[in-house]
């Protein structure tokens, strides 16, 4: 990934100029103003735009704004400043940035949004017309902006500041650099465990677990730490994103279908001499759904009753999550 030399640089270099060779497929951009933005809101609206200029997302590959963009914390030079939402936050100003982006994918095919999340009716910003284009992102509380380019073509990102608006171009076919960022490429260490689930269901099911898998994408253990799934994923409530679907014994429940991924992980781990399971619930004679063969892999998990599936990584190497649903295949596989 591309980056200015530094913020101060990004902030003099005020003109927008658009990547748009003549052979690319696509070019698309993208405005939103910052006629309202505080001074703090700025400087980290320019940090964020300078980790984000000349990323590149190759096809089939997925995009993560949190991995791109990074912690929005002081060590990394970001300060307090009012979000979307009216409520001073550090790195407040950031969403506005992704949601400069948003504006632009919005207008290219090929785009499989993974994890979005919008202010809605709590927007009270001015930077977008309407409260469901505006992006939320937060890097503390793992809410993150994903999206997989199933385009033939890579996809080079360009953003920039001027002295009243974020633009943001996005170029289909474009080069990726020598920079370029690549999610799916740092898998690194041997792969100990894996397992497929088929995910057969409801779009709300669907969302549920993708949005379960992202959270845990790319979660690693060091020697002696403990997983747990509701602590890594979090309350499944409307306000996190989840829809109600079916769960493991034919039931709708907000969040229904976000066990196939503690399923996934379960049949991965199993097998491994490094990995102490803690917490193990499963359906048992209660499931009856198809996604695993035997109903003691169907694992349970309710985080409102306090049921938690979690293992301690025993091993002397650390421990690697990666999980992920492509078309209909939920997968999880750990390297260490």
């Amino acid at each position: 990934m591309k980056r200015f030399l530094s913020v101060l640089m990004a902030l003099s270099l005020l003109a927008f100029v658009p990547a748009a060779p003549a052979a690319l497929a696509d070019v698309v951009s993208s405005t939103t103003s910052l006629f309202d933005a505080s001074d703090a809101q700025l400087g980290n609206i320019s940090l964020a735009v300078d980790a984000l200029n000349g990323a590149y997302v190759g096809p089939g590959e997925t995009f993560s704004f949190n991995d791109v963009v990074g912690p929005r914390d002081a060590d990394s030079g970001y300060v307090n400043a009012v979000n979307g939402r009216g409520v001073k936050a550090m790195g407040g100003g950031v969403s506005q940035v992704a949601s400069t982006l948003y504006l632009a994918l919005k207008q290219l095919d090929g785009i499989k949004y993974l994890e979005k999340k919008t202010y809605g009716d709590n927007f009270t910003g001015g930077y977008v017309d309407d409260g469901s284009d505006a992006i939320v992102t937060d890097y503390g509380a793992n809410t993150d902006f994903r999206f997989r380019n199933d385009n033939t073509d890579g996809l080079s990102i360009s953003i920039s500041t001027t002295d009243t608006d974020i633009e943001c171009s996005l170029a289909l076919g474009g080069d990726s650099g020598d920079d370029s960022w690549d999610d799916e490429s740092t898998n690194s260490g041997d792969l100990v465990g894996s397992a497929e689930i088929i995910v057969d269901g409801t779009d709300a099911l669907f969302n549920n677990v993708e949005l379960a898998a992202n959270t845990i994408n790319g979660l690693i253990l060091d020697p002696g730490d403990t997983f747990s799934f509701n602590d890594v994923v979090g309350a499944r409530t409307e306000a996190q994103g989840y829809q109600s679907a079916v769960n493991g014994r034919g039931v709708k429940v907000v969040g229904g279908g976000v066990a196939q991924v503690a399923s996934a992980i379960w049949l991965s781990v199993k097998d491994l001499d490094g990995a102490t399971i803690l917490k193990k619930s499963t359906y048992g004679d209660r499931y009856n759904q198809f996604y695993v063969d035997d109903p003691n892999d169907a694992i349970l998990t309710d985080y409102t009753a306090g049921t938690d599936f979690s293992f301690r990584n025993d091993s002397d190497s650390q421990m690697t999550l990666y999980t992920s649903v492509t078309d209909d295949t939920l997968s999880c596989e750990i390297y260490e």
